[in-house]
């Protein structure tokens, strides 16, 4: 009997693998301060799909680097709707990182980069993206104040997306 009702079991999860799945999570396009711009929904939802990052934190981060604004520059040369520093773009393989596609895709690679790195740790991984991974890893993820500040505000957007 036990046997039969594990077959059964089986062959009906691998009948309908989606019923069985955790759900990703969808994009809460409203779920931000300002709304995610469609154009935008559509790279972060494919750099979400392609490195396995939460759609939600993707825009989070979008949010806090740059309004979601794709022309943004920093004081400090930081490029795009995930302010990208040049050398870490190009480190990424980001050749325009003005384009918002190359932008989203290859901040989405360096997030995913730096939680393979810190263990999926989300508050070690944001201070890497914003302070570098050098740093954290030496001085945990109170590396700088703007680190600090980056963190709280990213995990802020972020749990206030996935809330509704």
């Amino acid at each position: 009997m036990k046997t039969r009702v594990l077959a059964l079991f089986l062959t009906l999860a691998a009948a309908t693998p989606a019923a069985f799945a955790a759900p990703k999570n969808a994009l809460a396009v409203d779920g931000f301060p300002i709304p995610v711009p469609h154009y935008l929904h559509q790279i972060i939802d494919e750099a979400a799909t392609t490195y396995d990052v939460d759609p939600n934190l993707i825009a989070a981060m979008a949010f806090r680097e740059s309004a979601f604004k794709q022309a943004a520059v920093s004081s400090r040369g930081a490029q795009g709707v995930l302010q990208l520093m040049p050398r870490t773009a190009r480190a990424l393989g980001v050749k325009d990182a003005l384009d918002p596609r190359q932008n989203v895709l290859g901040g989405a690679k360096y997030i995913r980069m730096m939680l393979d790195r810190f263990g999926n740790n989300l508050e070690l991984a944001l201070a890497a993206y914003n302070a570098g991974p050098e740093l954290v890893a030496r001085s945990g993820p109170a590396a700088t104040k703007e680190a600090v500040a980056y963190v709280a505000a990213v995990k802020q957007y972020y749990s206030g997306a996935l809330a509704r």
